[in-house]
């Protein structure tokens, strides 16, 4: 008789590709997995996958036998483990500006959301080791067991203080200028300000920030108190320019964006917290 765990590890194996990494995101040991796999292949009479040194690859059975049983395990899965009138519980990892400005007024109270911040990198950590449901990941991940769908399209501005008045229009120009400033920065390798510079004037920035400072809204606050320059989203800025509590220096005709993407265990896909996210905040 097939034990439904069997299943369930048949299909994680199949999605992530090594017993390991299955193991991890069903919090078992890799010897569960294994024994599961092999009792189905031998309750089944079929190999269903070719082990490879460090992957397995799933054979012609192997895909045969996803097909018919993947849905029925994505709806097992879905099927809610509390009683009827517990507020769905979701837990959001996000970075602090993108949560604060963004998304925490789209919740309307139907919802229990814990929140984790964090970088990228920590969030899709936290995402495939089932601390978190979902993640608001900055860069879209390439990982076989998580799934991305996007979510916003933020356009980079170089703003400063209020009341500076800058009338050069040549780039060339621009950019000698704007190297004599003080800039603030995220990290102290200016990883959104170097990454608007290459694109804007086609090189790479060489200065030293006056102020790293790792929160967007801070460095918000700092520009406006006059404390030097520096590159933000504009869903951050937008609003602080047309108030002229910061003045828009370069808003490039060829515009600096970057996706922001809304990333979710593929296992998970069909789950109560991950269609509400999907509903509520993709365009």
């Amino acid at each position: 008789m097939v034990n439904l765990e069997w299943y369930r590890s048949f299909v994680a194996v199949y999605r992530v590709g090594t017993v390991s990494g299955a193991a991890e995101s069903l919090y078992l040991t890799q010897p569960a997995v294994s024994q599961h796999i092999a009792g189905l292949e031998a309750t089944l009479g079929v190999t269903l996958f070719q082990r490879m040194p460090r992957r397995m690859l799933p054979t012609e059975a192997g895909k045969r036998l996803y097909t018919r049983v993947v849905n029925a395990i994505e709806t097992l899965e879905s099927v809610p483990t509390k009683i009827a009138d517990t507020p769905l519980l979701i837990r959001l990892g996000t970075p602090t500006e993108f949560f604060s400005e963004m998304i925490l007024k789209q919740f309307d109270g139907q919802v229990q959301v814990a929140v984790r911040f964090g970088l990228v990198q920590e969030l899709i950590e936290q995402l495939l080791s089932n601390q978190i449901d979902c993640a608001i990941a900055t860069q879209k991940i390439p990982n076989s067991a998580i799934e991305c769908h996007p979510l916003f399209e933020e356009s980079f501005w170089l703003v400063a203080p209020p009341a500076v008045n800058v009338e050069q229009t040549d780039l060339a120009l621009l950019e000698q200028w704007l190297k004599q400033q003080s800039w603030i920065a995220y990290g102290e390798e200016l990883p959104i300000i170097r990454r608007f510079w290459r694109v804007v004037f086609g090189r790479r920035l060489e200065t030293i920030p006056q102020f790293v400072i790792p929160d967007l809204r801070m460095i918000r606050d700092a520009i406006s108190q006059g404390l030097g320059y520096s590159v933000l989203p504009d869903y951050l800025c937008a609003d602080w320019v047309a108030a002229g509590r910061l003045t828009l220096i370069l808003k490039p005709e060829k515009a600096v964006t970057n996706q922001i993407w809304l990333a979710h265990r593929k296992s998970e896909r069909r789950s109560q917290s991950v269609q509400f996210l999907l509903e509520q905040f993709q365009p």
